[in-house]
């Protein structure tokens, strides 16, 4: 938008007039003048206080300096018919900023896709709403189709005046506006005008109504209710588009973030203590003799060094690491013991307990009368985000106390207002730029990803522009993680061999630590350590994040209990195993106990699994894709173990499993067919059916490939994934000591999507497949072998333990 606003500014007005304002529907058009040239319609955006709509005017010599209330557009229609579109979402890979939302924009808009000829993303200076890169099709949908929907009603309304009849009688086609040709008696009647040429020549701009905090992780919101489409009506939502930013990437002319360079930049690496609860005794001294252009910086318990050469940089700190002494920390739990500290350990009453949104009847009661009762706990561990490329930020800190960061991050706005937090500044005085990059799946969607900060104040120090790239050890070690957890469930089934009662208590660690790590090392301001007294997202308490589906059950009790992570309140830098959200947050972690003891429920109730869970749902959309994964997978129906089942031998065991799972209405089934080796206890996923009914599919081969990605995640996390850590911190360093699936592993994944209009919203497509393999393996585990798996991850030292038991 500034550079927008600097052009309009270039060109004078052919002749003066007074600025005239229209309301469209709550929104403001306004009027500054005739161009010679150009011309553009803006859709910006005024912040609504104390409940109140405030229009303001944009003054171009004061653009530069940050009020959210002046801020960027989010669609400019230009005089040739195209499109500029401007989200502050990030895109990590999905593509859905390049592909869902210009569909979405374009649908409302009423013009081609291809009409929207430029996409900028997530740049505090250049794009509009703040808000974390989650929920893209949740949260993050209203505001680009009110966005484009508010335009569309002004450009209407300028059609409406240039040819003179209502707007009741015009019709838009692909950005063509009409008077109805039914509409003899009207004047102009057959007539049509581009949307390029309304706005040809003249100065207007569209403004909305938002409500929200920029820089907080959700954002702002567009608030009122202009008129929408009809999704009957919809020609370009529902088609398969490519993802736009491809061909860049694939043939390198896309800029990376790992590739950007300053003028006069110097090179970094942090050395880190040596455990998660050490503070600096001395640092150690470069070896000049060595390495004759680096050089050591210390704040506080930070340490780093810097060198021109990016290779002398990572030398000299090996070096370095080696003389510097950090004073000793063991309070961390053996991984043996991790459950059992958990359980008996950790503070489970400081947090309120939450309890589940369709608790009903009396489970306890009901339990102790049942005819047969399962009794049960189910386990996860730590999980690493593990981005493929290891975090990296330059940061260029100037004289007048701005600073400008490139980097890669979910959160442009909320990182914006961390490192002003830090540097005890204003937010104005800080701008982030962001690059393609590793995907981070949610570690970075409060803002950091863990260098930005370092790069910062490393920056500031030496009065240079500093690059920060952290090392795959630094990445492991140093990094958030998803939290561990476990559940305990009891299930009570009646005569019939149907549920009368489901209790299930679910433990976790808090869940999202936005602390800018390097700032908690240098001793520098950053927001607290999460708490009881915390704010919503660093809150220790345990919310319910799995909705229950099975509506038949007559007595249902969710509990949830939060706590510290571990290690936090022990640790002099209370740091400990920092955790943060990653894909399905906490729903993941309820949602594996769950479908897993549905599974083994049914084998309790000698009923098939899939059958099983029909008998117990009301839900319509749920059973049609239930009945949908029964028909594409193939899906032999009967109870689990398989006749076939065996826990001893050298030979291949198959088996299948299912998981069903509802997010941000989403509907999802999963179904795995496996084959065990009793004795090695290897497990090779064969094949994957994953039926998804999100309501409207927007670009159906875009969220095919979301999913699959999902899947394959999915199976790794199943099969593989589990932080290594001792008493004094993490010990996987590498895709060695943390391996994830490799390329042979990954099985023929089939992808169903329902397309169902009438449910009238836009489902999220992208993230809960991760979360369905975990589950349907163990069930197909047990289906193979007849032995239950209920900790994660299935790896063969387990399974063969399994098989013994």
């Amino acid at each position: 938008m500034i550079e927008v606003i600097e052009a309009l500014s270039e060109v004078t007005p052919a002749q003066p007039i007074a600025e005239t304002t229209t309301s469209i529907y709550g929104a403001q058009l306004t009027r500054r003048g005739f161009l010679k040239t150009g011309g553009s319609l803006a859709v910006g955006f005024s912040l609504i206080r104390s409940g109140i709509a405030r229009a303001e005017a944009v003054d171009n010599t004061t653009i530069r300096a940050f009020d959210a209330a002046l801020v960027e557009t989010w669609i400019e229609i230009h005089p040739d018919n195209t499109v500029s579109f401007r989200t502050g979402k990030s895109d990590f890979g999905q593509g859905t900023v390049y592909t869902a939302y210009r569909q979405i924009v374009a649908e409302e808009l009423d013009v081609p896709f291809e009409s929207i000829t430029t996409v900028f993303t997530a740049d505090t200076d250049t794009t509009p709403e703040g808000g974390g890169t989650f929920d893209l099709l949740g949260r993050g949908t209203p505001n680009i189709k009110k966005a484009a929907a508010y335009a569309r009603q002004a450009l209407m309304q300028l059609a409406s005046e240039k040819l003179g009849v209502p707007k009741e009688q015009l019709t838009v086609e692909s950005g063509v506006v009409s008077v109805t040709a039914e509409s003899g008696v009207v004047p102009n009647a057959g007539k049509s005008i581009k949307y390029g040429e309304l706005v040809k020549g003249q100065n207007l701009k569209l403004t909305i109504p938002v409500v929200g905090e920029l820089t907080s992780i959700f954002g702002l919101n567009v608030t009122g209710n202009p008129p929408m489409k009809p999704v009957s009506s919809y020609k370009v939502v529902g088609k398969s588009f490519k993802n736009s930013i491809i061909p860049t990437k694939v043939t390198g002319k896309e800029l990376w973030v790992t590739n950007v360079r300053l003028p006069g930049m110097l090179h970094a690496r942090v050395v880190h203590p040596s455990t998660l609860g050490s503070t600096l005794v001395s640092a150690g001294v470069v070896d000049k003799k060595k390495y004759p252009n680096a050089q050591v910086v210390v704040k506080g318990n930070l340490v780093a060094v810097v060198s021109p050469d990016e290779w002398e940089a990572i030398q000299a700190a090996s070096q370095v690491a080696e003389q510097t002494k950090w004073s000793e920390w063991k309070s961390l739990p053996t991984p043996a013991k991790l459950y059992d500290h958990l359980r008996n350990e950790s503070d489970w009453k400081s947090a309120p307990v939450a309890k589940g949104r369709k608790n009903t009847g009396d489970a306890a009661a009901v339990l102790q009368s049942s005819t047969k009762t399962l009794t049960a706990t189910y386990a996860m561990p730590f999980l690493k985000h593990a981005p493929i490329g290891p975090t990296m930020a330059l940061a260029d800190y100037r004289p007048d106390g701005t600073v400008t960061v490139h980097g890669h991050t979910q959160n442009a706005q909320a990182l914006r207002g961390q490192i002003a937090m830090m540097l005890g500044t204003t937010v104005d005085k800080v701008v982030i730029k962001t690059y393609p990059g590793a995907g981070h799946y949610g570690r970075s969607n409060g803002g950091n990803a863990g260098a930005e900060d370092e790069a910062v104040i490393l920056s500031k120090e030496l009065g240079k522009p500093v690059r920060v790239q952290w090392m795959r050890n630094d990445d492991m070690q140093w990094s958030t993680q998803s939290p561990a957890a476990y559940a305990d469930v009891k299930i009570g089934l009646d005569a019939n061999n149907r549920i009368s009662s489901y209790q299930i208590e679910h433990y976790m660690p808090a869940g999202q630590d936005d602390r800018l790590i390097g700032a908690v090392l240098a001793g520098l301001p950053t927001m607290p350590a999460p708490s009881e007294k915390g704010g919503i997202l660093n809150n220790t308490a345990n919310g319910p994040s799995d909705p229950w589906m099975y509506d038949q059950v007559p007595n249902l009790a969710e509990l949830c209990y939060g706590t510290y992570q571990v290690g936090q309140k022990a640790s002099p830098l209370a740091i400990g195993l920092r955790d943060h959200t990653m894909r399905t947050p906490g729903q993941f972690q309820q949602n594996f106990p769950r479908e897993v003891a549905i599974n083994d429920a049914a084998a309790l109730a000698g009923a098939d699994p899939i059958q099983f869970r029909l008998d117990h749902a009301k839900d319509q959309r749920m059973m049609n894709t239930l009945r949908r994964l029964r028909e594409e997978h193939g899906w032999e129906s009967r109870p689990s173990p398989s006749p076939a089942a065996a826990s001893t031998g050298s030979a291949p065991i198959r088996g299948q499993g299912i998981s069903v799972m509802l997010r941000s209405n989403t509907y999802w089934a999963c179904a795995c067919q496996i084959a065990v080796t009793p004795d090695t206890g290897a497990i090779k996923v064969e094949r994957m059916t994953i039926v998804s009914d999100p309501g409207i599919v927007i670009n159906p081969e875009q969220l095919k490939r979301q999913v699959e990605g999902g899947a394959v995640m999915g199976v790794s996390i199943a099969l593989h994934e589990e932080v290594a850590f001792n008493e004094s911190g993490i010990t996987s360093e590498n895709w060695y000591s943390y391996p994830i699936l490799t390329m042979n592993e990954i099985p023929d994944v089939k992808v169903v999507l329902i397309h169902n209009p009438e449910a009238g919203i836009y489902g999220q497509g992208s993230e809960a497949p991760n979360a369905l393999a975990s589950p349907a393996i163990a069930a197909a585990i047990f289906d193979a072998t007849g032995k239950h798996a209920r900790k994660l991850p299935f790896r063969p030292e387990y399974v063969k333990q399994m098989m013994k038991a």
